[in-house]
């Protein structure tokens, strides 16, 4: 694996006139710092440790962790934003990392032309998770409830305006009815062992933030926000199958800054792909229903620019119909 990596490295590195200084000087050579900007133990963390893990093997040095939480993933992406250049530091990146901190302002100094993204390693749909003795079986069932109490049903999110809280906004207004917004900026830890103990009724999320509860029969997914069902999960019916033109997904990407050097990045893009070409990984993936997605550094580049322009322009219309407030 690492002849052909070094390989390919050198053809593209020779294609853009780079010569091959960024393998021939043994680059990495010492231990690598990933920033991740959510709680220890939550979806984000548990999934991208593991991604890690298989690309230590790739690039043959560690990559250690380092949790650095606050302003819904701001504080950490800023960390990694003015780390020093010299392609040691790499973080993992969500949508709040790219959507809502700066659409918010939420933290002086972020800029995300300041990154670089280097690949996504997920891609999955919000999902609609109850506890296993919830009194709704279908979804239909949960908005007949909640037009019968409106604003009582406690649904969580991990941020007001945030990537599980516009999806559940939209769904309201499509179907005509209010919940009770519960925010647990931490992470998703907190909110599955909120709605296990009992203290929300329903939780916006994903899949892997809650797999471990749905395997164990303590939790169920009622549906998903895709445009058709997943695969891995072929029981659980689509908003769309309900009548809701719902579809909102999250992901899961790499980045560094913009100021490292293109070899460097080329290096680490190589690394990245190849663990999705690990049959092991591809297993693991598997098993926990992670929602492994593969996306270059320009493919990425491209889809957040996307992601951006649609939730930019929901939020925008939220905030004028004081769904959302934005701080002047």
């Amino acid at each position: 694996m690492k002849t052909s990596l070094r390989t390919i490295l050198a053809t593209a590195a020779l294609a853009a006139g780079l010569g091959t200084a960024a393998w021939a000087d043994g680059y990495p050579e010492k231990d690598i710092m990933h920033v991740m900007p959510w709680s220890a133990g939550g979806g984000t963390d548990t999934v991208m440790r593991t991604f890690m893990s298989f690309a230590e093997e790739e690039l043959g040095v560690g990559i250690n962790t380092q949790n650095v939480t606050g302003a819904q993933s701001g504080v950490g992406t800023l960390r990694l934003m003015k780390s020093r250049p010299d392609g040691y530091t790499i973080g993992s990146l969500t949508w709040d990392s790219v959507i809502t901190v700066p659409y918010y302002e939420l933290v002086p100094g972020y800029d995300t032309e300041e990154l670089a993204y280097l690949g996504s390693v997920t891609v999955h749909p919000t999902a609609i998770v109850v506890r296993a003795d919830a009194p709704w079986q279908t979804l239909d069932e949960m908005v007949a409830a909640a037009k019968e109490a409106p604003g009582t049903i406690k649904i969580s999110n991990v941020g007001t305006g945030g990537v599980w809280h516009l999806p559940v906004l939209d769904f309201e207004q499509q179907a005509g009815v209010e919940f009770l917004h519960v925010p647990y900026p931490k992470g998703s830890g907190p909110q599955r062992e909120a709605l296990l103990s009992g203290e929300t009724q329903a939780a916006a999320t994903s899949v892997s933030a809650a797999y471990s509860a749905v395997e164990s029969g303590q939790a169920r997914v009622l549906a998903m926000m895709s445009s058709e069902r997943d695969p891995n999960f072929p029981d659980v019916p689509t908003f769309k199958e309900s009548g809701y033109d719902v579809v909102w997904g999250s992901f899961r990407l790499i980045a560094t800054q913009a100021a490292v050097d293109s070899a460097q990045r080329a290096t680490l893009e190589q690394a990245f792909s190849d663990v999705f070409e690990n049959p092991a990984f591809a297993e693991k993936a598997k098993e926990t229903g992670m929602g492994a997605v593969w996306m270059s550094g320009e493919e990425t580049r491209a889809y957040i620019a996307a992601s951006q322009d649609k939730a930019f322009s929901l939020m925008d219309k939220l905030v004028a119909d004081g769904v959302l407030e934005k701080k002047k």
